[in-house]
């Protein structure tokens, strides 16, 4: 699949983010190295079983997760570059790459998900806009600790207890298997992070940590909303196939504070206490 634009100037025309695939020696290559993708229980999704409002739920929410892991793959593509560019340890640079191609295996396996469940929703994006921004003229390893910081200590550590939960939460053996997988993944995608910044803190000065501090803020409050969006009693839920409940929100907030605020200032990163609670609050 690919990245199109629909009807009118096709310079200006609304676009539709889909993916592409090009099958044969670089396809068995990513499959080499991430194997079983073909051993999940594909197939076996009964959509008539399915009450409709649900399945287009659902439709929308792994849409947004094959956005989102495309996301993170230019994430940590951007922070690979970064990791090189400030000389940081070549073990975690090595690791970073790999993610990479974690995010894009995760890409296509809840895509293929997605088409089970009937297939995508559109999706407005920019693709020229997707890898992360970092602070003009910042020196490399701050760049590099700014990218760390939004990507792995905070998104990423974020998506883990979100994942969990859905896993919790879902029925289907095809989706529980999705999941699964992309939870396996997860943990040391939120680890690199707290690994870089142990090497690069030393080496931080006073005001670039506490521009970082304001960074983690700024990208935790971008994410507030999973938790603080009050739930909507009339919207189907599909939970068995990937949504979350009320125990997921509070699992967020208390990562937020203990898996991002606590490692953080260990670093002599320290965020803005009364911020914090702002955000968490319930």
């Amino acid at each position: 699949m690919r990245a199109r634009r629909t009807g009118g100037d096709p310079v200006t025309a609304a676009p539709i983010f889909e993916l592409d695939w090009r099958g044969g020696a670089s396809a068995a290559r990513l499959h080499r190295r991430r194997p079983g993708a073909d051993a999940l229980p594909w197939g076996t999704l009964d959509l008539a079983a399915i009450a409709p409002a649900e399945a287009i739920e659902a439709r929308r929410i792994w849409s947004a997760g094959v956005f989102t892991e495309y996301a993170s793959a230019a994430a940590f593509s951007a922070l690979t570059t970064a990791l090189l560019e400030c000389g940081a340890p070549v073990d975690l640079a090595a690791m970073s790459g790999d993610i990479v191609v974690d995010e894009l295996f995760h890409v296509e396996l809840c895509a293929r998900l997605t088409m089970e469940l009937g297939g995508g929703v559109p999706i407005a994006f920019d693709l020229a806009a997707i890898a992360p921004l970092t602070s003009a003229g910042a020196r490399p390893l701050l760049r590099a600790a700014e990218i760390a910081v939004a990507t792995s200590c905070v998104s990423e550590a974020l998506s883990v207890p979100a994942m969990a939960r859905s896993h919790a939460l879902a029925t289907h053996p095809l989706v529980r298997a999705v999941l699964a997988r992309l939870l396996a993944d997860e943990g040391p995608h939120a680890r690199l992070g707290d690994w870089f910044l142990a090497w690069a803190a030393p080496h931080l000065a006073p005001a670039e940590r506490t521009q970082l501090a304001h960074l983690a803020a700024d990208t935790i409050e971008a994410y507030a909303p999973l938790w603080q969006d009050a739930a909507c009693g009339g919207c189907p839920i599909p939970r068995g196939l990937g949504g979350h409940d009320d125990v997921g929100r509070a699992a967020l907030r208390a990562t937020v504070e203990r898996g991002i605020v606590l490692p953080l200032s260990r670093h002599g990163i320290v965020l803005d206490a009364g911020r914090v609670a702002a955000l968490v609050a319930t």
